[in-house]
């Protein structure tokens, strides 16, 4: 808590130089330290970035963010707020990069109703619409998922293989889960030119329940922390929103409802070619393959605990496997 207050102590008189203005609590996110602000009646998110001190990244999330917000959306995007001096960003003395934006109503939805998974589905296919329109003066820094040699700095291709297939004594209890990560990713770098070929554009990169919100009618009111946003494939978008549908335990029918449903209200707003159906099953297992890796950088950089990381290793060979098993099933919606 202390920690929290001296962050905004420094950087609240920044964007309030003339206001009075308090500390209300509030819920962090998993990457960044999230603040929250009262000042003039009004309520603001301040975001800490604690997973790079990259200037430019947080330039162009704002950016984008900035473009994106004179698009007609049916839905709220955070709003990069300027300080006094007419910048989004400030550093702390610590040297965590900072932005505040303008607080979103809203609550974080459980996405079990179908109905409220067809609106997240419909609010993914409109933001996909729309940022295939906007332009701004500077190029991504993040690159593609399927460029996994720039997943994290201290994660290449080549290491990832070698802590799978020869995993530390801390990790050998999860020796059956790493051979699986590593097939993976052996076998994928095959299929990278195919990939290459599918429609690119400005992606959000990690649409999931906790960066969206929903309003008193359950549907979608707001599409939060463009953090990642960047050029990569148009259906990579779909892939890391319903790789979050398949989940340990869970029933298969069930599963494939949810992703049906999803399915269903992205393609309301815009349609999937039929490479990029059949592309799903390979980007769902890429984007678990993905976490795993930029949570193994993290606790490799101090940030994160080695739970973290085992608890993510489980995950994408869980994802993996049942892909596996089911990838054929995807065929299907390429046929409706």
């Amino acid at each position: 808590m202390k920690k929290k207050l001296s962050y905004i102590e420094e950087i609240a008189p920044l964007y309030f130089p003339m206001e009075n203005w308090e500390f209300v609590p509030g819920p962090s996110g998993e990457n960044n330290t999230t603040l929250f602000i009262l000042a003039s009646n009004e309520q603001y998110v301040l975001r800490i970035y604690e997973t790079h001190q990259d200037k430019e990244k947080v330039n162009y999330e704002h950016a984008v963010l900035l473009a994106l917000i004179e698009r007609p959306l049916s839905f709220s995007i955070p709003l990069p707020m300027r300080t006094n001096d007419d910048q989004t960003i400030v550093k702390t003395e610590s040297g965590f990069l900072a932005g505040l934006f303008k607080f979103v109503e809203g609550t974080n939805p459980d996405l079990e109703d179908l109905d409220q998974i067809y609106s997240f589905g419909e609010a993914a296919g409109q933001l996909t619409v729309e940022l295939a329109e906007v332009c701004v003066d500077q190029l991504p820094v993040y690159r593609p998922y399927y460029d996994m040699n720039s997943t994290h700095p201290r994660c290449s291709l080549d290491q990832m293989k070698d802590f799978s297939l020869n995993p530390p004594e801390d990790f050998v209890e999860l020796t059956q889960e790493l051979s699986i990560i590593y097939e993976q990713l052996v076998s994928f770098q095959d299929r990278v030119p195919f990939l290459k070929s599918l429609p690119h554009q400005l992606v959000h990169g990690d649409l999931n329940a906790s960066n969206v919100l929903t309003g008193e009618d359950c549907r979608i009111s707001a599409i939060l922390d463009f953090e990642f946003v960047t050029h990569d494939l148009r259906v990579m978008e779909v892939a890391v929103a319903i790789s979050n549908f398949i989940v340990d335990k869970e029933d298969e029918t069930i599963i494939f409802k949810k992703i049906t449903a999803f399915l269903t209200g992205y393609v309301s707003r815009i349609k999937l070619t039929e490479d990029e159906i059949h592309a799903l099953p390979l980007l769902i297992q890429l984007r678990s393959l993905d976490v795993f890796i930029h949570f193994l950088g993290r606790y490799w950089d101090g940030v994160d605990s080695i739970d973290t990381v085992k608890k993510y290793i489980r995950k994408a060979a869980q994802r993996i496997s049942w892909i596996l098993i089911h990838q054929d099933k995807f065929i299907n919606f390429s046929e409706k």
